[in-house]
């Protein structure tokens, strides 16, 4: 009995973690899903062996590509106002395909079709949940990445403003510059020059000394540069982590997008143009 019961216990203890964690993920994914529901997919898949080159100019919200590890396989997506192209000849792709809001339209081996069943083209959608989520994720990196180079940007400006509180040093130069016209219109002995040089030194040294006071704040503030710059470094590797992930979930979209297109050609549900 007692052994059933830190069974049931862990069990339990396991379904809420996963609803907390899935708790946490919801407002991400609610955001994701809202932004994305209107936008237009393209898919290319090149069986000649040549790259797929895709070409995105956004005029609204986002517009993004992507392409596989050999760039036989180019996506984009992107909200009504994203103009997306592939320089390569549509008619050389073995699969160039657009998914809408309410219908597909794809060519498959140099013949066109039309989906507008609503379950396909639902299904269809859902295959780039995947590369929507991770494009959410990256947009947050950005902006991320963009808030520390502003704030590098304000400790660059700050370091080249720099001040410190100086102190009224001109009776110091009158001085220093009457006796060096005395001993030039009298002449000077050796002591006496040696001590217009001890003055100049002293003042020499007490302008070194507000210099070192300019650069130790200096170095505070490329102290927090260098910690601001670990931090983007940090971003970047992310970056870059979900830049890999893309690539290889592209490959799997392709994959089984062509294998439901091909199905739908084969149960009439694309009807040909």
């Amino acid at each position: 009995m007692k052994k059933w019961l830190t069974k049931r216990w862990i069990q339990l203890a396991a379904i809420t973690a996963a609803m907390l964690v899935a708790a946490s993920l919801a407002p991400f994914v609610a955001r994701a899903q809202s932004k994305y529901a209107n936008d237009t997919f393209t898919l290319v898949i090149r069986s000649d062996g040549g790259p797929v080159d895709m070409h995105v100019e956004g005029r609204g919200g986002h517009c993004w590509a992507l392409t596989s590890d050999d760039r036989g396989i180019g996506i984009s997506m992107g909200d009504s106002k994203c103009t997306m192209w592939d320089e390569g000849a549509d008619d050389e792709a073995a699969l160039h395909a657009k998914i809408e809001p309410a219908k597909i339209t794809f060519r498959l081996n140099g013949k066109a079709y039309v989906i507008s069943d609503a379950a396909t083209v639902k299904s269809a959608r859902n295959l780039f949940g995947p590369l929507v989520s991770i494009e959410e994720q990256q947009s947050d990196l950005g902006a991320k990445q963009r808030a520390l180079g502003e704030k590098q940007r304000e400790f660059g400006r700050q370091q080249r403003e720099v001040k410190v509180p100086v102190p009224d040093m001109s009776a110091d130069f009158q001085k220093v510059e009457a006796d060096a016209k005395r001993l030039s219109s009298q002449g000077g002995t050796q002591s006496e020059l040696g001590d217009l040089q001890s003055e100049i030194g002293d003042l020499q040294s007490r302008l070194g000394d507000l210099q070192s006071q300019a650069g130790d704040v200096q170095s505070k503030l490329g102290d927090q540069q260098s910690v601001l710059g670990d931090q983007q470094s940090a971003l970047g590797d992310k970056q870059s982590v979900l830049g890999d992930e893309s690539e290889k979930i592209a490959i799997d979209v392709a994959g089984k997008l062509r294998a439901m297109l091909t199905q739908a050609i084969q149960n009439g549900t694309a009807k040909a143009e």
